[in-house]
């Protein structure tokens, strides 16, 4: 009988130091022996001693801060979790609220219940400018949060949450980061497709990112324009139910504080609209913008039924109700 090799099985850290022979596993390496001997419930995530979750963030309320000076390429925090496809995410989209990992096309990481999710969460806010990013090892069901370079005790850890995303299970928002190359409305789903962002960014990009660039570098021309056009579009719906979103909030918001003025409400609602009025007529510019390359985009013919000529951005705007309803029927359906 011939003689067979016995397989030899890596660990995680084996693994990691393959693929990233740069990275410092120290702070990880007990949470990673007892991940892969089964030991963990597979859902909390692990956060290093040497970050901590907690209020105070000038992004996004909660934050992730150092709790002391850390070098980079550190493992810092690692998020399990179930792994499920774009349908589930989709489904519990209320419950997740975004806090899921992509890790593969169509493979995810998430908590599915409340109580999942607060254990699942890592807690760290997006950033033009990130200190740190993710990491994804195929086949891995894990997501690993590395320190890109020197962070200082007290510093605010960040990644930027495009680069390690392609899905648009990932919904869009306004950015708050500060920084001054900040791109002010961040799409997971769609930033990747830009080259600039690409270039500055193919390294970090997990897997598959990459094979998806790659794949659509080799298509033959009609089929990537066509692919193209059909991304960008989606992007311009998604980005016009954003701002139209905002728009409405801030009209409540508006509305509530004047109903609760007890002098001057119509001198209130004045005041308050001449100090929201550069923030809010930023949104409606790049509202129209949006709408006017969501017409040029958009193959459906009722565009030209609704009487809006594409290159005309006066019927444009006469008709950007209606056109924001047909964006907003898109987004729904495809995203």
């Amino acid at each position: 009988m011939e003689k067979r090799e016995p397989v030899v099985l890596r660990s995680t850290s084996e693994k990691l130091k393959d693929t990233f022979p740069y990275l410092d596993l120290s702070e990880a390496a007990n949470y990673l022996a007892e991940f892969d001997r089964g030991q963990t419930d597979g859902i909390s995530c692990w956060r290093s001693p040497l970050v901590e979750r907690k209020g105070g963030s000038k992004i996004e309320g909660v934050g992730l801060f150092a709790t002391q000076d850390i070098e980079s390429n550190v493992i810092i925090a690692i998020k399990p979790g179930h792994v499920v496809g774009n349908r589930t995410i989709k489904e519990n989209s209320q419950i997740i609220q975004g806090s899921h990992q992509q890790i593969g096309k169509n493979d995810f990481l998430t908590g599915l219940t409340p109580e999942e999710v607060d254990k699942n969460l890592v807690g760290y806010n997006h950033s033009c400018d990130p200190n740190a990013k993710i990491i994804i090892l195929q086949r891995v069901p894990l997501a690993f949060m590395v320190t890109k370079k020197p962070i200082r005790q007290g510093e605010e850890i960040t990644t930027d949450y495009s680069v390690s995303q392609s899905s648009n299970t990932h919904r869009l928002f306004i950015c708050k980061c500060g920084s001054t190359n900040c791109r002010e409305i961040i799409q997971p789903g769609y930033d990747w497709l830009d080259a600039d962002f690409q270039n500055r960014h193919f390294d970090e990009f997990p897997y598959f990112i990459r094979e998806e660039i790659e794949e659509m570098s080799n298509m033959p021309q009609p089929r990537l324009n066509a692919k193209k056009r059909f991304l960008y579009t989606l992007q311009m719906a998604d980005v016009i139910t954003l701002l139209t979103n905002e728009l409405a909030r801030r009209g409540r918001e508006m509305d509530r504080i004047v109903q609760g003025y007890h002098g001057d409400e119509k001198l209130a609602r004045k005041l308050l609209k001449r100090l929201s009025r550069k923030d809010t007529q930023k949104y409606q510019d790049l509202l129209l913008k949006s709408a006017q390359l969501f017409a040029q985009l958009c193959t459906l013919a009722n565009i030209e039924e609704m009487g809006i000529d594409r290159n005309n951005p006066e019927t444009i705007i006469e008709h950007l109700p209606e056109l924001v309803e047909l964006a907003k029927h898109l987004d729904t359906y495809f995203n």
